[in-house]
């Protein structure tokens, strides 16, 4: 992987060649496409910092595969993590909690989804339980062991790094609780993040229009794990 060239577009400030070359996700990226394919040079084309922290890279890269030049270019953003929570609240149906939010890359100012976040180096159930805590709040009580993986998907492989792990928790809830999170403004402000809350019946899920990956699939396969656990629920857990 050191032998590798990498070069860098004249835009990318040269006092931050050394903290993109050290950031997880391009360092991850290099070694995994180093170790599968014939990778003879790298080039960044653009990077996209959040401050002090390298966000968004843009590379294009010289690659072989069984003798022939593949596809070069990808976006590296690095991996993310969801979390599809299940409310029961006696009374009423399984519910859950998605964010609100402006997407700009899709041009929706209010697109539906689970609570998810990048890994930023972090390890994926302690990313987890934070972005949980920023975009839901700190009154629910999650706790790692309560966490069950449902998979872990790529989202766009033929231009992007990104892999998500997807995550789902049980927690009964008292109709107080459930009302107090309907409609909650959260969300990181450094990060400019504006989320309201919307509590729906889980299995309103696939009718609430155009979402994303992640909150289908979460949704399909968290129904499919508990039709396969008939039975006492083996994901339950209470909330202080």
């Amino acid at each position: 992987m050191d032998g590798i060239p990498v070069t860098f577009a004249v835009s990318v400030p040269p006092d931050r060649h050394a903290d993109v070359r050290a950031a997880p996700h391009f360092r991850r990226w290099l070694l995994q496409a180093a170790s599968r394919f014939d990778l003879r040079a790298v080039a960044v084309r653009d990077v996209v910092f959040f401050g002090h922290r390298v966000g968004f890279i843009l590379v294009e890269a010289d690659a072989w595969h069984a003798g022939r030049q593949v596809p070069g270019a990808a976006l590296l953003r690095g991996d993310s993590v969801s979390v599809l929570v299940v409310l029961h609240c006696p009374g009423h149906p399984p519910r859950t909690i998605l964010t609100c939010e402006p997407r700009l890359p899709v041009a929706c100012p209010d697109l539906l989804a689970l609570p998810a976040g990048m890994l930023d180096g972090g390890q994926l159930v302690s990313t987890a339980l934070r972005e949980l805590a920023e975009e839901v709040g700190t009154d629910l009580t999650v706790r790692a062991d309560m966490l069950v993986e449902l998979t872990t998907v790529w989202l766009s492989p033929g231009g992007c790094d990104e892999a998500i792990t997807l995550y789902a928790v049980d927690l009964d809830i008292d109709a107080q609780a459930m009302r107090a999170l309907d409609g909650r403004r959260t969300g990181n402000a450094c990060e400019h993040e504006t989320i309201h809350l919307r509590i729906i019946d889980l299995d309103a899920i696939p009718g609430i229009g155009r979402t994303d990956a992640k909150t289908l699939l979460s949704y399909h396969l968290y129904r499919n794990l508990k039709d396969r656990s008939p039975g006492p629920a083996d994901m339950v857990s209470k909330t202080e």
